[in-house]
């Protein structure tokens, strides 16, 4: 499940993901994202993961559409966990997609996260 949180910032896409993704969470952030792309020619995204309970197939290949359409409309993306294994891999993603910085941030450095995200 991805709740969509406002941040305030028209550029930035903020949401938690809480569980498993399915379809309408994809199509949700889809419209989002289409959505911010007319006001902005790049976008940032913020994002809290509590867990991460997987991804439908489905949901999984739009997901995957919508970022090969958009590959070059993220410039940075802050991952706020406490996951290690997500932690461990935001640099791998880092370096394999050089279009968009990612750093990951721990629950207690939220603000440090959207302070980063933002600027």
């Amino acid at each position: 499940m991805i709740e969509i949180i406002d941040l305030k910032d028209s550029n930035i896409i903020g949401c938690i993901i809480d569980g498993k993704i399915n379809t309408e969470d994809i199509k949700r952030i889809s419209d989002i994202v289409e959505d911010k792309l007319k006001k902005h020619y790049k976008l940032r995204v913020y994002v809290e993961v509590i867990n991460l309970g997987g991804i439908s197939l489905h949901a999984l290949m739009n997901d995957f559409k919508l970022g090969i359409k958009h590959y070059n409309k993220f410039e940075k993306k802050a991952v706020v966990t406490d996951k290690g294994w997500m932690k461990s891999l935001t640099p791998i993603v880092d370096k394999l997609f050089t279009n968009i910085e990612v750093k990951s941030f721990s629950f207690e450095d939220k603000k440090e996260a959207l302070d980063w995200v933002r600027n």
